[in-house]
């Protein structure tokens, strides 16, 4: 996360993959799954989140104070 966006808006990964999403904006972030399957709380200036995609799906998300920030994660 940098300059209020993600920094790849599609994700293409294998079930098992472990994504890591780093905040590097001055500003907290969040990464919520639209359906709310998946929710990284507060992502404060510096700070990680981090998941493992473990079933195929597509897995579209957002901040939540940000609604300009989306992007998806598409796990084969």
């Amino acid at each position: 996360m940098q300059n209020m966006s993600f920094s790849v808006a599609s994700l293409t990964v294998k079930a098992g993959t472990t994504v890591t999403w780093t905040n590097n904006d001055n500003v907290t972030h969040t990464v919520t799954a639209d359906d709310n399957s998946f929710n990284s709380g507060d992502i404060t200036a510096g700070h990680s989140y981090t998941k493992t995609f473990s079933v195929q799906g597509t897995f579209p998300y957002h901040c939540i104070y940000h609604s300009m920030m989306k992007a998806t994660v598409i796990v084969n």
